[in-house]
C-alpha cells in the first residue's frame, strides 16, 4: 500500500502531495551537513535498495516520524558529549535502532555512544561497502562496532571488557587469537606473530568460533563486538 511521506527522498525534496510505494523499511539519515547527507542517501539507496529519507536535524524528523515505517536511523555528526540527544530518538511507541556516524573513533567515545542506546558506530572513513553491511547487521538485530575500537576495548579494563569476559570462557591463547582476529589477521600472520604452527592456529580459531557459536571469521568479529556493546 502506498504511503504519503514528506521530506528529502534520495536527496530530492518531495512535493507535499507526493506518494511513494514503500515496500521495505526506510533508512532515515539525520545529518546537519547537506552535502554529506545527500551523498550518503544516494549511495545507500543504491547499495541497500531500501527507501532513504534525510533530515537536517531531529526536530524535522520528529514531525515526520509517524508517517514512515522506519528500519533504522543513521545519526551523523554526534560525539560522546552530545550522546544525550540519542534519548530524543527513543519513545515507547516508536523505537528503532540508531547508528551513529562520526569521525571521532576513540574507544571511550564508541563505548559512551553504545551505552546511550545506539546499536552501531560507524567511523566516517569507513568504506561504503562496510557501511552497507553494518546497516544490514543492525536491521536484523545485530550491533556494529569498528574492529579497531573493539580491539582497544578488548585490551582495556573497561565495562565492555568485563561483559565480554562474562561471555565465552577463552583460554589465554584464545584471547591472543581473538585480538588477532579483531585486527583482521590471517591464520598465517597469526601463526607468525604468536610463534605457532598453522595447524595450531587453525585449532584455536575453530575453538573461538565454536565458543562464539559462529561459522565464519567475520561473524566472530561481529559477535565479539556485540558482546562488548
Amino acid at each position: 500500500m502506498a504511503r504519503q511521506i514528506r521530506g528529502d527522498y534520495f536527496g530530492e525534496t518531495l512535493p507535499a502531495d507526493s506518494t511513494v510505494e514503500v515496500l521495505l523499511p526506510t533508512i532515515v539519515i539525520i545529518e546537519t551537513r547537506a552535502f554529506i547527507r545527500d551523498c550518503l542517501a544516494l549511495c545507500l539507496r543504491e547499495k541497500l535498495g531500501h527507501p532513504v529519507l534525510t533530515f537536517p536535524d531531529i526536530d524535522n524528523w520528529e514531525q515526520a516520524r509517524q508517517t514512515v515505517p522506519v528500519g533504522a536511523i543513521l545519526l551523523g555528526n554526534i560525539d560522546a558529549k552530545e550522546s544525550f540527544v540519542l534519548s530524543d530518538l527513543f519513545t515507547d511507541d516508536l523505537e528503532v535502532p540508531v547508528i551513529v556516524f562520526s569521525n571521532k573513533t576513540s574507544p571511550n567515545n564508541v563505548a559512551n555512544i553504545l551505552r546511550s542506546g545506539a546499536k552501531g558506530y560507524i567511523p566516517s572513513d569507513t568504506p561504503l561497502e562496510i557501511v552497507a553491511r553494518a546497516i544490514k547487521l543492525v536491521l536484523v538485530g545485530g550491533v556494529f562496532i569498528p574492529a579497531d575500537a573493539a580491539l582497544e576495548m578488548w585490551e582495556s579494563n573497561s565495562p565492555e571488557l568485563a561483559r565480554a569476559q562474562r561471555g565465552p570462557n577463552f583460554t589465554a591463547r584464545e584471547n591472543e587469537v581473538v585480538k588477532a582476529l579483531l585486527k583482521g589477521m590471517s591464520n598465517k600472520v597469526i601463526a607468525h606473530e604468536l610463534g605457532l604452527s598453522a595447524s595450531s592456529v587453525k585449532v584455536h580459531v575453530s575453538n573461538v568460533m565454536r565458543k562464539l557459536n559462529v561459522h565464519t571469521r567475520t561473524e566472530a568479529v561481529l559477535k565479539l563486538a556485540e558482546i562488548m556493546s
